[in-house]
This record gives C-alpha cells, sequence and structure tokens, in this order.
C-alpha cells in the first residue's frame, strides 16, 4: 500500500497516511487537527543513485548483461 503525504490548511500540518490510491483522492481528515481542509502532496522518493553511494557503473551482481562490450554495466571495455 503506498504512503501518501497531505498538507492541511487548517492546522498548516503535514502528515502522512498509508491508503490505497481510491481512497487517497477521496475526502480525507487530518490526523493532527481533524479538519478537512487537506489536500495531497506532491512527494518524490528516494533513488539509490547518487548520495547513497550506490553507483549503476561499478554495481555487478555477476548476471548482469548490461550496456557495456565486456557484458557489464559499465563502459570499461573490459571485465
Amino acid at each position: 500500500m503506498p504512503l501518501y503525504e497531505y498538507y492541511c490548511a487548517d492546522c498548516r500540518g503535514k502528515f502522512e497516511m498509508f491508503t490505497s490510491y481510491e481512497t487517497s483522492e477521496g475526502d480525507i481528515v487530518c490526523t493532527k487537527c481533524h479538519g478537512g481542509r487537506v489536500r495531497k502532496m506532491f512527494s518524490l522518493f528516494a533513488s539509490p543513485h547518487g548520495s547513497s553511494g550506490f553507483d549503476d557503473a561499478s554495481y555487478d551482481d555477476g548476471d548482469m548483461d548490461g550496456g557495456c562490450s565486456c557484458g557489464g554495466a559499465c563502459s570499461c571495455g573490459g571485465h
């Protein structure tokens, strides 16, 4: 079940809720003040690429057939 983030205009608070897509589009009540002026926020999700240290070019699980001439996911030309 997805996690949705909401903003309440009544208390100016943010909260998260695990709910189905259908329910997330309905009338949501603020979990803090029980107000009804709630809107779903656009949330970004974390990607394992970049600051976490995960590097697609150096990843090799032994079964990858990436775009590299060596058969891996890099462009090194050898394995």
